[in-house]
């Protein structure tokens, strides 16, 4: 756990949430007041009244807004975690819980800091009671509070380690319960955070997969929306990848691919890179490869695993499932004869054969 001497010697970018030596100085003494990063979570989401109110009010009085909270507020909208001025008055110690929140965000920049976050359990457990606590109340002022845990629990998850893993149930349990929330930034945000968290646990992509996140992230992709395409199709990605049930599901809620066609032909690599991937893990399923006859996903992946992408994931991924695809409908190659693919097809095999 960060050590106060550790925090107090931070120095930019790990404090750019403070823009002025005041607020810098104001936050050191702030540290003074409390023992470590987790004990600060923990005031702010205990279930003693008190002991909340007490957090908030001493957070708000040491970095209450001055004449910097523009350029403070520009430099914390540069990290995930984005935080918001008070509207009135009776919006003040939201804003107070958000805006300390975001500072833990802010300090995530640290790697060490975010080393140490990350393998505090308390600090996780408060995320999750935070998350568990405004959920609950679901007024707009309290969702911004969610909206920036959301954010600092992505921040952590930049790390893996053994106490992701152990609440990784947990942390993609609460996510899943957010996608039915009808402020879209938290959706996005939750999905943002399951398309990190399921890769540390096998078993926390059995209970998502069980819950529904295929149809759920189907869904979300039919939507669009770049910034929640990519972290849809990434968690798609993860749950294929291991779980055959999520293969399956795919391919009976996506019909003849239609969704993952659709993202392939995306300017954007990451997500034309795991769409591929997807499209790969899924084509084992019996029939799969059978429905894309006639279809254009010949030449969308032979375009893809014959260019010059700057990630070589999206030409990989795109050789294999092109490899999968020809040996799982052998009618697939007379289209890819007709395009000149077939050097690529053998040089994709090597990749099917180890993957």
């Amino acid at each position: 756990m960060a050590t106060l001497q550790t925090l107090r010697n931070l120095r930019p970018p790990a404090m750019a949430a403070l823009a002025d030596p005041q607020q810098e100085e104001d936050f050191q003494r702030f540290l003074r007041r409390v023992d470590d990063i987790s004990r600060l979570v923990q005031g702010l989401s205990s279930a003693d009244t008190a002991v909340r109110d007490a957090a908030i009010a001493e957070t708000d009085r040491r970095l209450g807004e001055r004449q910097g909270s523009e350029q403070s507020a520009a430099a914390a909208d540069r990290t995930v975690i984005n935080t918001r001025d008070p509207a009135s008055a009776k919006l003040v110690d939201q804003a107070a819980l958000a805006r300390c929140i975001g500072i833990m965000g802010n300090l995530c920049a640290d790697a060490g800091i975010r080393v140490q976050m990350a393998e505090c359990s308390e600090c996780w457990q408060a995320c999750l009671q935070l998350v568990d606590g405004c959920a609950d109340v679901g007024t707009p002022r309290y969702r911004e509070c969610v909206f920036a845990v959301l954010g600092l629990m992505m921040n952590l998850l930049l790390e893996s380690n053994s106490v992701i893993q152990c609440l990784a149930v947990d942390i993609s349990g609460r996510c899943m319960s957010l996608l039915r929330d009808e402020d879209g930034r938290i959706v996005t945000r939750a999905i943002g955070v399951l398309s990190r968290i399921l890769a540390a646990s096998s078993l926390a992509v059995e209970e998502a997969v069980k819950g529904g996140v295929v149809k759920k992230m189907i869904k979300f992709l039919k939507a669009g929306g770049q910034t929640t395409s990519s972290y849809a199709i990434k968690t798609l990605s993860i749950c294929t990848r291991s779980s055959r049930q999520a293969q399956e599901e795919v391919v009976k809620s996506d019909k003849k691919f239609s969704v993952l066609l659709k993202l392939l032909d995306s300017e954007n690599e990451m997500i034309v890179g795991n769409a591929a991937f997807c499209l790969g893990q899924c084509l084992v399923v019996p029939g799969a490869a059978t429905s894309l006859l006639n279809s254009s996903v010949v030449m969308a992946l032979l375009k893809h695993a014959g260019g010059d992408a700057a990630r070589t994931s999206v030409q990989e991924n795109a050789a294999i499932a092109l490899g999968k695809l020809c040996v799982a409908e052998p009618r697939h190659v007379f289209q890819l004869r007709e395009l000149n693919g077939m050097a690529i097809l053998n040089s994709a095999m090597k990749y099917v054969h180890s993957s």
